[in-house]
């Protein structure tokens, strides 16, 4: 009988802690020592540098209509007077009036006598305009202006702003606050004519281009370039740099991590980074991607220059941003003096940028004589190969051309620029016995 019990109670203990121990197995989870991923993803950035929305989107000209003369601030620190004092404002209660402007109206509304007019090289969404100005107003939403007109009726009860788009023929009325229109009037508008006179280029009824009326001379300058670091690059915009692969390729190099590709052209100190997994459908507009694209340049230090902001293709989602070099844009046929984006539904799928600074500027300078802007409207008028239509902006700027003796040397040769037909082509004046001074579009 004893013997039966203590069977019993061997076997009740037995399959009790059997019991125990599968539930402890089923149960159990190790504790694994947690892996600090920044060991991996290094992002190191390309420079200390970041800017604000502000710094980068510029004015390309500041206008001033006075009766029937027209003058341009030329000078960087004239504009950015203005600006810093517009910044003070306060805008409110946008109105749409563009039905109240009729089409033979436009340019007189937005070029007319007594008005003063800022203008940028594109139309910028609101909501940048937002993070430049103290905007009250939030119902305004999902528009894009490329100038801002301010009427010199200082005697007026309510002071009144145009926010306007010169391609859309888009109006919105603004009621400003805080501001002293009688300053701006005796600061810039009765001073107007110590500023540079532009003549009207008229395209078409509703599109007027403003020039320097007369020749400009501007100095031939000279760079020493400093190569950025491809390696810095690599850490910065690849997430996990230990797992990219360099190769050595004819014209420079290529670093892959098997989905993301980075190209370098070593001749022309270009990288193009490309990111194929962003390709593919984009099913929405997105008025955010100017803000994206320079907060991705923010991100790894990127404005190793002085960039403004040059193009934004909302339809193919591609921004440009563009060198200046003493307060005039710089242009090259092989994008030297370019930071391009192109967008993604998500993120960024190409990005095309140079690989160099222009370090120091070199004390040797030649005065160059640029042709009036008469000239230059004269010349294209008589070329049969110009469609006027298809000129959207005409500018003085810099050509950047690489020295053929000094690999790490750059000039930038002043010259007349023309848009046409939404690419930047230099304008060249030659000589011809027969028929005098031509033009043409490179």
């Amino acid at each position: 009988m004893k013997y039966e019990t203590i069977k019993s109670i061997v076997l009740t203990i037995l399959v009790c802690t059997s019991v125990f121990l599968t539930w402890s197995l089923w149960t159990y989870q190790p504790k694994y020592d947690f892996i600090e991923n920044a060991k991996y993803i290094q992002n190191v950035p390309v420079s200390n540098v970041a800017v604000d929305y502000g710094t980068v989107i510029q004015p390309r000209y500041v206008l001033i209509h006075k009766g029937t003369q027209h003058y341009g601030m030329t000078q960087h620190s004239d504009i950015y007077k203005l600006m810093k004092e517009m910044k003070n404002w306060t805008f409110d209660h946008f109105e749409n009036i563009s039905g109240s402007i009729g089409r033979e109206q436009f340019l007189s509304f937005i070029h007319g006598k007594g008005k003063i007019e800022i203008i940028y090289p594109d139309d910028i969404p609101i909501e940048i305009y937002r993070t430049i100005f103290q905007i009250e107003d939030q119902d305004v939403e999902k528009v894009r202006f490329d100038r801002v007109v301010i009427p010199m009726n200082e005697n007026e009860e309510e002071i009144n702003v145009y926010f306007v788009s010169a391609n859309e023929k888009r109006i919105y009325k603004a009621v400003v606050q805080n501001a002293s229109i009688e300053h701006v009037k005796q600061t810039y508008y009765d001073r107007a004519d110590r500023y540079t006179p532009f003549l009207s280029y008229d395209i078409s009824e509703t599109k007027s281009l403003f020039l320097p009326a007369r020749p400009l001379v501007l100095n031939r300058l000279q760079y020493y370039m400093d190569e950025l670091s491809t390696d810095r690059f690599k850490d910065a915009l690849f997430t996990d740099p230990s797992f990219v692969k360099k190769d050595v390729l004819a014209f420079g190099e290529e670093y892959t991590d098997g989905s993301r590709l980075m190209d370098v052209d070593l001749s022309k100190k270009l990288l193009l980074y490309v990111n194929p997994a962003a390709r593919g459908e984009v099913k929405t507009s997105d008025s955010t991607i100017l803000q994206k694209s320079i907060d991705f340049v923010n991100d790894h230090g990127g404005w190793t220059d002085t960039y403004y902001f040059d193009r934004f293709d909302e339809e193919d989602r591609k921004v440009t941003f563009r060198l200046f070099a003493n307060g005039h844009p710089v242009f090259n046929r092989y994008g030297m003096a370019e930071i391009i984006q192109i967008w993604g539904e998500n993120e960024i799928m190409n990005y095309q940028r140079p690989l160099f600074t222009l370090a120091i500027p070199d004390r040797v300078s030649l005065p160059i004589t640029l042709s009036s802007g008469y000239e230059v409207v004269d010349q294209l008028k008589k070329q049969k190969n110009v469609q006027h239509e298809f000129i959207d902006d005409i500018t003085i700027g810099y050509e950047l051309v690489r020295d053929t003796e000094r690999e790490n040397i750059v000039m930038l040769e002043p010259a007349w620029y023309c848009l046409y037909n939404g690419t930047w082509r230099k304008i060249v004046m030659t000589k011809d016995e027969r028929r005098g001074d031509i033009i043409g579009l490179e």
